[in-house]
């Protein structure tokens, strides 16, 4: 798996990974994304901005984040303590296409993110997820990310992570 810049092109695709996701997550019996977040805007607004990548395999798309390097102000105000005050990037909106999903591509996913991170010479990463989307939350805590606190996010309460790489 390869995880690379999204071109302007594939948002359409990319925006197949949120709604993917959000079938997952219904499924699950939780909302993580409302309807009106993220939507494709959201997603050519990430690729315009040069923050919105791609998961291939086989030159095929099969996932979707947003990385954005530098401060994200919804983090400002924390129910807790981040673990570091050093530079970080922020991890959003990672979404697989249904058919990748349940492959093991997390770990392979978090570890392509943490690289083109320190490439970037950030050496911290945090992110945040629903209270219900324990799939996130083991995920995360499984590669290392430790629970910090709850943020406000895109209109609710979000529990918030950090790993200090």
């Amino acid at each position: 798996m390869e995880l690379r810049l999204a071109a302007p092109g594939e948002a359409q695709v990319c925006y197949r990974c949120i709604e993917d996701a959000r079938a997952y997550h219904k499924s699950l019996g939780f909302v993580q994304w409302h309807p009106d977040y993220p939507t494709q805007q959201t997603i050519l607004d990430d690729i315009a901005q040069n923050r919105g990548y791609v998961f291939t395999k086989d030159n095929k798309v099969i996932g979707y984040c947003c990385i954005i390097f530098g401060e994200e102000s919804a983090y400002k105000i924390i129910d807790g303590e981040w673990k570091t005050d050093r530079p970080y990037a922020v991890v959003h909106r990672m979404a697989f296409r249904s058919f990748a999903r349940g492959s093991g591509l997390s770990h392979e996913a978090i570890s392509l993110i943490s690289d083109i991170c320190r490439s970037a010479d950030f050496d911290a990463i945090r992110a945040d997820t629903q209270e219900d989307n324990k799939v996130m939350q083991h995920i995360l805590e499984r590669e290392g990310f430790r629970y910090c606190g709850l943020v406000q996010f895109d209109g609710g309460t979000k529990l918030a992570y950090e790993w200090d790489l």
